[in-house]
């Protein structure tokens, strides 16, 4: 049986390599130039995709609720109904699809709602038909359905 030998020279040239590579890990994790990298690199957890193309595009819609209408506005992000006499309830909306969106409320200015400001909405637009636009909605486990219509 031969034996293999290596010799001095690039025995210390492979663990210099080694010993290194190590260190360099070691210096990187505490380094301030990485935590700058990752600061200005890393993505917020809020962030995803963003959707374009919506089923409903900014501007003024209207619904029927209790035998009164109701206008929607959607503007800079945000969706606001107006119920007359100074009553508005404001949420953020977060389109997850073309069709999907959930609405966080934000400011509410209404009596006898069985919501509060933090609340979560999640809708679906299901059909367009012209400008009648048909949904199904969840709030909290009760589900409906219902349509805007386009006004403005």
């Amino acid at each position: 049986m031969k034996k293999t030998t290596i010799k001095t020279p690039t025995f210390i040239a492979l663990l210099f390599l080694g010993l290194s590579t190590v260190f360099a890990q070691d210096v990187a994790m505490n380094s301030n130039e990485l935590e700058l990298f990752e600061t200005d690199y890393k993505a917020d957890p809020e962030d995803k995709e963003v959707i374009k193309e919506t089923a409903l595009e900014e501007g003024k819609y209207a619904y029927t609720s209790k035998g009164k209408e109701v206008i929607v506005e959607i503007k800079d992000g945000f969706y606001t109904e107006y119920h007359g006499e100074n009553e508005f309830i404001k949420a953020k909306i977060k389109w997850s699809t073309e069709n999907n969106y959930k609405l966080v409320v934000t400011e509410i200015n209404k009596e006898n709602l069985p919501f509060k400001e933090g609340t979560v909405m999640e809708t679906e637009i299901i059909k367009v038909k012209g400008n009648r636009f048909y949904y199904e909605s969840n709030l909290e486990g009760l589900t409906w359905s219902g349509r805007f219509r386009k006004i403005d």
